[in-house]
């Protein structure tokens, strides 16, 4: 299976950063969380990903596998070819 985890052409667009609430200049970035996943955010361009709740990580994780058409296991698993790959 070949898929980009970064890839964010099918992510929504937010209104708001979701860091800052800035409403100009705003783009959807990925990041990897400390829970091993690949979750989207839309942010300006000043911003990082926010900090965020255990259980916002988790529902952002899944929202974004959902925007890239797979499941967690299947991230799971990209993320840990991924891992492999850069040893």
């Amino acid at each position: 299976m070949r898929v980009n985890l970064d890839d964010t052409t099918t992510c929504p667009l937010a209104q708001r950063c979701a860091r800052c609430g800035q409403t100009t200049g705003l783009g959807v970035r990925t990041a990897i969380s400390d829970m091993g996943g690949v979750l989207c955010s839309t942010l300006c361009r000043a911003c990082d990903p926010p900090a965020l709740h255990p259980v916002e990580v988790a529902l952002r994780t899944l929202a974004h596998c959902t925007h890239l058409g797979i499941d967690t296991d299947q991230m799971s698993a990209l993320l840990h070819q991924e891992r492999e790959a850069q040893q």
